[in-house]
């Protein structure tokens, strides 16, 4: 398989090298042929490539992230593009005709991603016809072109799906990843029917727009805290199952020995670990902020000499009271009606949960105040902020 590589290297850098313009009309236009054939069967090879990366979730596993985002931030591929191929790649084991006519270069990606696509459309019954019977119109028309034959193909072969079977079809393609990759990070994939997309588009909206002056995230990076934010609230209705529907829980793992140091000192020494990950004493006060927490404390042999019980941080009551001096965040300015309680004098350094000392705060400006050099306070319930 190397010796194939290397042949191919070279024959391409030997491509790459020749000067077209010393090549007649006639064979200018017969070696493009060949190449536009070639390039066709390649795509063939990478997306079957492609189907084997995906199944064993090697990308996952040697990079992190999934196939599709390794196409767009390892190699440089479009996300639309990026699309076609592992669209592809996925259909492959139930369209084997496709995939010959792909290596063959009869058809290309952009036909093979069509047909994929259109034969979804169709009763199981009748996929293998349909499948074939658009790989032979593919040998002859654009990919647009197909499209219009696919859906007259439907209508001859009595395929048309009825609007509440079309919804239904889509409906049932709905799926959600979450799967943890390198570093603690997490990566989301998944596809959504367009109702349950409109809902979730509809809720994050006034949860992504910029907060306020000197908000310099990006719009991905805007997109996931408010999906953050929408869970957050989620949690907060208090009408989610029992088993789901707490805030996190920071486990504090501290040795005993430690357990009346200072907390940066224990999150220097990697005691402090949320689901199994060591966090910062930063991430910790946040947390903390929001959250049960569990005082684990733990002898020579890491065996746990006392678990304490869980205690609830704010009252419901406090949150109505804050909530009534700051209807959203009460950074100034910021306009988002999401937040949760923060207490301006840091849980974790003797700080009392009480209304007077404490401040609604959006997802974002809660991130800033534990992780940045800006600070906040309330006096009679003015809130004024600075950086040290």
């Amino acid at each position: 398989m190397t010796g194939a590589l290397e042949v191919l290297k070279s024959t391409v850098s030997q491509l790459v090298e020749q000067d077209p313009h010393s090549l007649a009309d006639a064979a200018l236009l017969e070696s493009t042929e060949i190449l536009l054939r070639l390039r066709h069967q390649l795509d063939g090879v990478i997306v079957r490539r492609l189907q084997v990366i995906d199944v064993r979730d090697a990308t996952t596993t040697e990079c992190g992230r999934g196939t599709r985002s390794w196409l767009v931030e390892d190699q440089g591929v479009g996300r639309a593009e990026a699309n076609k191929p592992v669209t592809v790649a996925k259909a492959l084991p139930a369209r084997p005709v496709v995939e010959t006519a792909l290596l063959a270069g009869e058809i290309n990606l952009e036909h093979a991603r069509n047909i994929a696509v259109s034969t979804r459309q169709v009763g199981p019954a009748i996929q293998d016809v349909f499948e074939k019977e658009l790989v032979k119109a593919a040998e002859y028309v654009d990919p647009t072109t197909l499209g219009g034959f696919a859906r007259e193909l439907r209508s001859r072969l009595g395929a048309d799906e009825s609007l509440a079977a079309a919804e239904q079809r889509r409906y049932d393609s709905r799926w959600l990843t979450l799967t943890r990759t390198f570093d603690g990070m997490h990566h989301l994939d998944g596809m959504l029917d367009p109702t349950s997309a409109a809902t979730v588009l509809t809720a994050l909206a006034p949860l992504s727009r910029r907060t306020a002056d000197g908000d310099d995230r990006t719009l991905g990076q805007r997109c996931a805290d408010a999906l953050v934010a929408l869970a957050d609230l989620g949690l907060h209705t208090g009408q989610l199952p029992d088993a789901g529907g707490e805030k996190p829980q920071l486990v504090a793992t501290i040795d005993y020995r430690m357990l009346h140091a200072d907390l940066d000192a224990a999150a220097a020494a990697g005691t402090i670990t949320l689901n199994g990950l060591n966090v910062t004493a930063a991430t910790a006060r946040m947390i903390a902020c929001d959250a049960g927490i569990i005082p684990a404390v733990l002898g020579f042999n890491s065996e746990v000499l006392d678990l304490g019980r869980k205690t609830p941080v704010w009252s419901v009551a406090q949150r109505r009271a804050l909530n009534l001096e700051s209807p959203g965040c009460g950074w100034p300015q910021c306009q988002n009606p999401r937040a949760h309680a923060h207490h301006i004098d840091f849980y974790s350094r003797g700080g009392h949960t009480t209304v007077k000392r404490g401040v609604n705060l959006c997802t974002y400006h809660h991130y800033v105040i534990h992780h940045t050099n800006w600070r906040i306070d309330k006096d009679r319930g003015k809130i004024r902020i600075w950086r040290e």
